[in-house]
């Protein structure tokens, strides 16, 4: 199906295309206060220091929260793309997210507290999944990674932003006292893509609620089986999900672990971990625009493989480097590189799906990165405690070992340009 003119968006004709952009963008800014304040700091320090509750427990809650995506978002992905409704379900995620960020302390209960947070990050995760699939709706034609570059730039400076402001709150008044802040901020700017970025008028038909009465559930998942084992229909979409859960594996250890490696190897304070953190950031704004630009130029799956060569490299001098200068040069690259992976994986899968199919396969590829969140995470610990006897240099030999995961990636990310062109 041909892409909507922008001429044909009269319901969009009150905000030009830069605004329009800008909105868009500035939820990845909200979806970071979130990342940043809840899942990877302070709540977790809430309930593991606070509260004295071991980490199994938030392991487990999230964990959950996961799974509950990984079963709803085909499903609702499906309905969205048959209905055109995409900015409701937007909506829905986020205000249900909010609210349960209001109330993550639970009052002081921990267990309320764990419940809160499973159903905010499920809100969180599913809203992004219809917020990525909104992109067509704002990217000028050839300026799809450029846009999706923006946005995640604008994302990256959100989580400066929110470490920033939670040190002096954390600071004075403790973990509790960030998470109704860390709401509201995510409301405030997730607003601007709520409120202007509207779905294309384009279909009609009934109700959501009667989608459920149609066998929804059993087509949507014989429809993402034939898309992971290739029968979909779509050329490359297969070996191009099989190369993001190789390549994720590998970036969502990085992603968890990061501070727990400065801190056990590199010996580094909550302070210094919290600059590097932050350093990085810088880096990963500027790679979110400059591959997003490259993206643009020089063809998406292009760009995708030389990152992950990247990531092959920052991989090997971080294990293998040991003077401290150098580590400030390992934090560049892998904020580089981490920006420019969701970037281009964004884009790849505006490359390879039609816009009738979006928020289903960008469901699909977001359950792709659970499960390699999931096979990542515990590859990486029963790595780390089968190599516990070399101390430091288990670790080091642990992240090196996520080359085999990269090497995979590489290889089907090189099946995808020989099936649809390297583009």
């Amino acid at each position: 199906m041909p892409r909507l003119s922008w001429k044909k968006r009269p319901e969009e004709a009150g905000l030009r295309r830069p605004g329009l952009i800008l909105a868009w963008g500035l939820y990845d800014v909200a979806n970071q206060f979130f990342a940043i304040n809840i899942v990877s700091l302070y709540f977790i320090l809430w309930v593991t220091v606070d509260q004295a509750t071991p980490e199994k427990y938030y392991s487990i809650f999230y964990a959950a929260s996961l799974l509950l995506v990984a079963v709803t978002a085909p499903i609702l992905g499906a309905i969205s793309d048959m209905t055109g409704k995409r900015r409701s379900f937007l909506i829905a995620f986020t205000l249900l997210a909010i609210i349960c960020t209001l109330f993550l302390g639970g009052g002081g209960n921990v267990f309320l507290g764990l419940v809160f947070f499973a159903i905010a990050n499920f809100g969180v995760q599913g809203a992004i999944i219809f917020y990525n699939s909104m992109l067509t709706r704002v990217a000028p034609p050839g300026r799809v990674a450029l846009v999706s570059g923006f946005g995640r730039m604008l994302g990256y400076s959100g989580a400066i932003m929110a470490l920033h402001l939670a040190k002096p709150i954390v600071a004075e008044k403790g973990y509790q006292a960030v998470f109704v802040p860390t709401g509201v901020l995510f409301f405030l700017f997730a607003l601007p893509c709520m409120i202007f970025v509207r779905d294309a008028s384009f279909r009609s038909g009934p109700g959501i609620a009667s989608y459920f009465k149609r066998g929804i559930v059993a087509d949507t998942f014989k429809r993402l089986k034939g898309a992971v084992c290739g029968a979909s229909g779509l050329t490359g979409l297969s070996s191009f999900l099989k190369a993001g859960f190789f390549g994720l594996c590998a970036v969502q250890v990085i992603i968890v672990f990061m501070g727990v490696y400065a801190k056990k190897v590199l010996d580094l304070d909550e302070t210094q971990i919290a600059n590097l953190i932050m350093f990085s950031t810088l880096f990963a704004m500027a790679g979110s625009i400059v591959w997003g630009y490259l993206g643009d130029r020089i063809g998406v799956l292009r760009s995708f493989r030389a990152v992950f060569i990247g990531w092959g490299i920052a991989f090997a001098m971080a294990a293998f480097l040991r003077d401290d200068r150098f580590y400030w040069l390992i934090g560049a690259l892998i904020g580089t590189f981490l920006g420019s992976t969701w970037v281009l994986a964004r884009a790849v899968v505006v490359k390879l799906v039609p816009e009738e199919k979006m928020a289903e396969l960008f469901a699909l590829f977001h359950i792709m990165g659970y499960l390699a969140g999931g096979a990542g995470t515990l590859y990486w610990g029963l790595a780390v405690w089968l190599l516990s006897p070399l101390g430091e240099t288990g670790y080091r030999v642990a992240l090196f070992s996520l080359n085999i995961f990269v090497a995979v990636a590489f290889f089907f990310i090189r099946r995808v340009e020989k099936e649809v062109g390297n583009g």
